[in-house]
């Protein structure tokens, strides 16, 4: 790690040498251990306060370029990241904002092996948590970051792996000297910051606009956009594929690939089996709503219904198959095949009856079952209210998933 170039860092937080670095790496443990005891953020933030004086007077060349509000929210989010990055967290550098919109590792190492190539540019790149996956497939990485101290945490992220092919640059992406440095780029990326909350996404809230960098680097480059997964293939004002990615069976991101990097006209893949379904698959046409419950009822994953490839998931599973619709929250299908595929949860059905909570007890009761997970929309302000009624009296040991199509309860457990 040492042999990094130390020239490219020492603009951000006033880097003398690689101490500097090391003096960032304890004071975030040191912050990482007083959360851990239980100590308040003010009395963290004045012990680090305390360290700077002491490492100054001492000529230790530690220019804080990071204050210590900034080293606690460092700490902070390293322990929250364990669940988007497992042990990976430990190594990382992030702001809060920069972790609620980093893509988390097994999607960001799908995006790097398809994005594969040579050179890559990454012309928003936030902290850095996607530059580490594509320095692990591409020979050269650029990273272009607008604010300053996320340019500055992207360089720490980088030296932190100990990744010698990551090059950060700190500025505008849109700067003619910027696009003119990184144009001999294979592939260019772009995952663009969004507002928290939107009530329809589009692509003209989004910073830096993609339809500005499509003119900017130019429209026959090869270009991938992380767009908002909520935004159905028709609202995405952008030629090529798009690509909606499950994780662990939650729609979690959306891409769009331009030119040659797209494969179909709409995909959907679940990690991290990495199953796909796109629209080049066997369509079923005018798929119509059944009623018939049979043995086993599906949920479908929200990728498949976001992508609107449900007509392709059936036409690939080629079986006989009942849609029984659903509600915002999930869609349901009903068949008596095995239909094996990382886009259903199966569930089996144990149980249909009239929906009312006495019919529905008397059915728990004989089924020996003793949790309830309702598994339909209920308003929040009613949900407990409802599932005390439902659960009243039950003993046995048994985990039952109730679904609720039109007036019917239909009783199941999860296979």
């Amino acid at each position: 790690m040492d042999q990094l170039d130390s020239k490219r860092f020492k603009e951000f937080g006033g880097f003398k040498d690689f101490r500097d670095y090391r003096n960032y790496e304890r004071s975030v443990n040191k912050a990482l251990g007083l959360i851990r005891k239980g100590h308040s953020k003010d009395k963290i933030i004045r012990r680090l306060n305390d360290d700077i004086i002491k490492g100054l007077k001492k000529d230790s060349g530690f220019k804080f370029g990071l204050n210590p509000e900034d080293i606690y929210e460092i700490a902070h989010c390293r322990i929250k990241a364990k669940e988007k990055f497992g042990n990976l967290a430990d190594k990382l550098f992030f702001d809060e904002e920069g972790l609620r919109y980093s893509t988390p590792e097994i999607v960001a190492e799908y995006r790097a092996k398809r994005l594969k190539c040579d050179t890559i540019a990454d012309i928003s790149c936030g902290v850095g948590a996607q530059l580490i996956f594509f320095a692990r497939f591409c020979k050269k990485v650029y990273g272009i970051e607008i604010d300053r101290k996320r340019a500055f945490l992207a360089h720490l992220n980088a030296m932190r792996i100990g990744l010698k092919n990551i090059e950060i640059i700190e500025g505008n992406a849109f700067n003619d000297s910027i696009v003119e440095r990184v144009r001999d780029a294979d592939v260019f990326f772009s995952d663009p910051a969004r507002p928290p909350s939107q009530p329809i996404r589009t692509v003209d809230a989004l910073e830096p606009n993609p339809l500005e960098i499509l003119e900017k680097y130019g429209y026959d480059k090869l270009i991938a956009f992380e767009l908002p997964p909520q935004m159905p293939p028709s609202r995405v004002p952008i030629d090529g594929e798009k690509e909606y990615v499950s994780l662990n069976f939650k729609l979690n991101r959306m891409a769009v690939y331009t030119n040659t990097l797209a494969e179909v006209e709409v995909s959907a893949v679940s990690l991290p089996t990495g199953e796909r379904v796109s629209s080049d698959d066997h369509s079923i046409p005018a798929l119509e709503k059944g009623n018939k419950i049979r043995s086993a009822i599906y949920e479908v994953d929200p990728s498949i219904i976001k992508a609107e490839l449900l007509p392709n998931l059936i036409g690939k599973l080629d079986s006989h198959i009942e849609v029984l619709g659903g509600d915002k929250r999930r869609t349901l299908i009903s068949s008596d095949d095995e239909l094996d595929t990382a886009f259903l949860r199966k569930y089996k059905v144990l149980d249909v009856s009239d929906f009312n909570t006495s019919a529905i007890r008397s059915i728990l009761k004989k089924l020996n079952a003793g949790k309830v997970t309702i598994r339909f929309h209920v308003d929040p302000a009613y949900y407990w209210d409802l599932r005390n009624k439902i659960e009243k009296g039950l003993k046995g040991d048994k985990w039952i998933h109730l679904f609720r199509i039109e007036d019917k309860a239909i009783v199941t457990q999860q296979a």
